[in-house]
Formats: C-alpha cells, structure tokens, sequence
C-alpha cells in the first residue's frame, strides 16, 4: 500500500479515539473536584471563623455580666468611690478588669455608675453603663450595656404615664400628662393625649384620636422613638419589716368593722374564716367602710375596696404599699392585685410630697392586674400625689374612673371616659432607695477594635 493510501485510511479510522476523550474527562473530572475541596475548606473556614465570633461575643457578654453580678451583690453604695464594688480606685470607667478566661477566651470589662442627686442631699446610684471585650481565636468582640435600678430613680421625670409593651386610650379617654412606651401609644375615637408622647423604636402613635403637645390639650404633639426601661420593684425587707400591725388597732376603721378583713381577721380583731387564711396580707374594705393608713412601709399581697368604700392616708403622713410578687402570695396566673369597685376611693388629706406610693413586685412568668372599675378615683381635687409604679403588671381604668399622680405598668390601658392627670411634685417622686437590682437595657454590638479613649467610644 502506498504511503499516502495508508495515511488516509488511518485518518478516517476510528481506532484509538477513546484515549484522549476519556484524559478531557478526567481533566474536567479533576477540576470540578478541585472547586469542590476548594469550596469546602473556605466554607471551613467560615465556619470556623464564625464560632470564633460567637464564643468571642458570648466571651465579652460574660465580662459584663460578671460585673453587673459584683454590683447587685455589692448592695447600697455609701461611699464617694463608684469602683468599690470592683474594689478599684474611683474613676469615671472602673477598670480595666481582665484575666478570667471562659470558654477558654479573654474577657477584659469596664463599669461605668451614674448617680442620682436625693431630697436628702445623698445620692443613688441608679445607671450603670458596662463594656465587655471578649478575645477567642484572635477574633474579638466587644458589647457595650445600659443597666438601670428602680432604687432612688425618679421614674417620672419626664412622665407620668409609662408603660413597658403599649398605651391605649378608648373612646373619650383622656390623659393629661406625659407618656412614654417602649410600644404604641393608641388613642382611640375622640379620645385626647395631652402632653408628650414617646414611642418605641419602630413603633408609632395612632388610632384616629388626638394628640396635643401641652397637658391643657393645646398645641399639636408630635410623638417621637425612644427606649424607656422599668427596673423591677426592690421592695428589700419590706414583707417582714413593716407597719401592717397597726391594721385595725392604730389604723382604725370607720363604719362596720365587721366588712373590714385584714389577713384572716376582721376589724373587730376576731378570726374570720371570710377574710381568708392568717397571713395572707389581703386587705379588704367592705362597702360604706373607710381605713385610714398613719404608718409609713406597708407590704400586702391583694387590696381591694368594694364599693362606696375608701381608703386614706392621715394628714402629713407619706405611705408606701409594697406589694409582694404572686409567687410568694401563691396566686395563680391573671390574679389581680388591686381592684377599686364601683364609687370607691383612695384619698389623702394635706402634704405636699408624694402621699401614697403603691409599688408592684410582679412576675416574669405570671400576670397580674391592676383594676380601677367604674366611677372609682384616685385622687380629690387632684391636689394630692400618688404613684403606683407596676413594671411587670397590666393596669386598666374603667370606664368613668379618675387618676390623679403617675402610673407605670406593663400595659397602660384606658376604657371610655376614664381620666388621668398629673399633679405636682410627682416629677421629684424618688423610688425608695434600697439595695440595686440592675437590670440591662439597651444592648450594642460594638465595633471590635478596642479605642484609646474611653471603653465606649465608638459603640
């Protein structure tokens, strides 16, 4: 066979065709599991990168919370020296405090107290900024934390109405007063808010009522974002020191002892199966009845006055009612803990300062109310100050009900026709200052490099 024959019939052969179309499947075999193992280990390494993050933020969140541990244990602060909690000089930042490790990270913290002036011309330590720097893995995290205590803050500075999760206002409800919410403020139909109102981040005032800037109910109010913290009621010894044996020998009765019980005994001091069990720290005023407060520190479980019944305080005395958490009541979840039936009334006679002060332990896990019925009022001519401050408590004022001072719960809501207003001196209201209980707030997730200024700084 000639050359050329030969080389043309190899050419139009098919014979070995199978070894360079198996090698370019290799080859593209090979690199898609090169982008796969490439694939992998980045993500790998994502991974890897992000549980660093996380331990080092749950590292620098350890920080803070250990100093916001050496601050409630501590107790009152009685000294100038802010840092003594930490056992540091006083400084405005207390710190550095650095070398406990968790989870096998640093943490480095600081602590910043904030006081309140007193009437007494002491001062209470009420806020307390922290900043944790956490360290894992070379990745670093820092947290700054706002923590608040309700011991000597004057809760009512700037308002009157406050309320944890939302203000509601029915038809022809009025307040006037400011109010502050960490949710909406709702005013209903015809209904007015006067005063100023804040709302919480992303939240908004609404519900086709009215809103004015000036308690009068003049000027067109324009409601703003804010975040509002209500520290829980440190009520300290208050269940077992207080004035609660004066029920019915020195804070007598007026009208029929029989229709007054106070835990477990009635106002003739005889065991009454009707007033419930002894010990039960249940004050109840049975109609056309009147009880007269001349102590000062008084701790119960469940007031109630029925109706055309009444409550006083004896002129120029100042009385605070703590009541105790449902738990150590043993309520049920929903007890209400303050009921007002129809016409009754809490009064005062004379004083300039805050007359009555009704202060709420509540629950995290169960619910209790508050309930002021129909036609009932907390006030007079609304020239007395009463406070009732209920963090953790839902209050209503039905329908025709009158308040008169400064109110704070957990839900603020006002049926038809029901009032509040404000009265003087309630701004100065100080919270009885007994030993903090810090409770955090606002949460910021820093950037990570740690400033040469303060601990804060760019946070």
């Amino acid at each position: 066979m000639r050359a050329r024959d030969w080389i043309l019939n190899r050419l139009a052969s098919e014979a070995g065709f199978a070894v360079p179309t198996v090698f370019l499947m290799l080859v593209a075999a090979l690199g898609m599991a090169g982008v796969a193992v490439s694939t992998s280990i980045q993500g790998q390494g994502g991974t890897v990168r992000d549980q660093s993050s996380k331990t080092a933020l749950a590292v620098a969140e350890s920080g803070v919370d250990q100093a916001l541990l050496y601050f409630n244990r501590y107790g009152l602060l009685t000294t100038s020296n802010r840092c003594e909690p930490l056992g540091l000089p006083d400084a405005e930042w207390c710190g550095p405090v650095t070398g406990t490790t968790v989870n096998g990270g640093a943490v480095t913290y600081w602590a910043k107290p904030t006081s309140t002036p007193l009437p007494t011309g002491g001062v209470a330590w009420t806020d307390l900024e922290l900043v944790g720097v956490g360290a894992f893995n070379e990745t670093t995290r820092r947290v700054h934390i706002s923590a608040s205590s309700s011991s000597g803050s004057q809760m009512f500075a700037k308002a009157a109405v406050k309320s944890q999760e939302g203000v509601t206002l029915d038809q022809n409800a009025e307040i006037h007063a400011g109010t502050a919410t960490n949710g909406d403020v709702t005013v209903g139909p015809k209904a007015e808010q006067c005063g100023s109102a804040s709302v919480g981040v992303g939240k908004e005032l609404g519900g086709g009522g009215n809103h004015h800037s000036e308690v009068d109910c003049t000027g067109v109010g324009e409601a703003f974002e804010d975040e509002i913290i209500l520290p829980p009621v440190n009520q300290g010894n208050a269940p077992e020191a207080n004035d609660n044996h004066r029920l019915f020998s020195k804070d007598k009765i007026s009208g029929n002892k029989n229709s007054a019980c106070f835990s477990g005994f009635n106002g003739n001091g005889k065991a009454d199966k009707s007033c419930g069990e002894p010990g039960s720290r249940e004050l109840v005023i049975g109609s056309n009845s009147a009880v007269t407060l001349g102590g000062n520190v008084y701790s119960f479980c469940k007031l109630v006055l029925n109706s055309n019944s009444s409550l006083s305080v004896a002129q120029g005395e100042q009385v605070t009612i703590y009541f105790d958490s449902p738990e150590n009541c043993g309520y049920e979840d929903g007890t209400t803990q303050l009921e007002l039936r129809s016409n009754s009334r809490i009064t005062a006679v004379g004083g300039e300062s805050v007359n009555l002060a009704m202060l709420f332990v509540g629950s995290q896990d169960l619910s209790t109310k508050i309930l002021l019925n129909s036609e009932t009022s907390v006030d007079g001519p609304c020239e007395q100050n009463f406070v009732i401050y209920a963090p953790y408590t839902d209050i209503e004022l039905n329908s025709n009900t009158r308040f008169c001072g400064a109110l704070a719960g957990r839900t603020v809501h006002l049926d038809s026709e029901a009032q509040v207003w404000t009265s003087s001196e309630v701004d100065k209201f100080v919270l009885p200052n007994v030993a903090p209980h810090y409770v955090t707030g606002q949460f910021i997730d820093c950037v990570a490099s740690v400033p040469s200024g303060a601990p804060d700084e760019g946070c």
